[in-house]
């Protein structure tokens, strides 16, 4: 698509790093060393790192509903961009 006014929306979007989060990552390292979804034999030092990243997954999904609550409520914006309608 090439529109004046999309396109920097487009590119700001696509410039943003991935959120890395920490229990995806724990996830990934500890799923695969104890054959657990969720181990429950940790050593104290990763017992904290399960706590911390699960804070983090908490408000991560707080921040994410409090977004989806505010877009519902935007007014639409016109952008002057012709659009096929598809019938279902």
């Amino acid at each position: 698509m090439n529109n004046p006014l999309i396109d920097p929306l487009i590119q700001s979007f696509e410039s943003i790093d991935p959120l890395e989060l920490q229990a995806i990552d724990l996830l990934k390292i500890l799923r695969p060393q104890t054959g657990e979804w969720f181990p429950t034999t940790l050593d104290p030092d990763a017992k904290s790192q399960v706590v911390a990243a699960t804070v983090e997954l908490v408000e991560y999904t707080r921040r994410c509903a409090e977004m989806a609550r505010r877009l519902n409520h935007l007014q639409p914006v016109p952008l002057g961009i012709p659009l096929a309608e598809f019938a279902l």
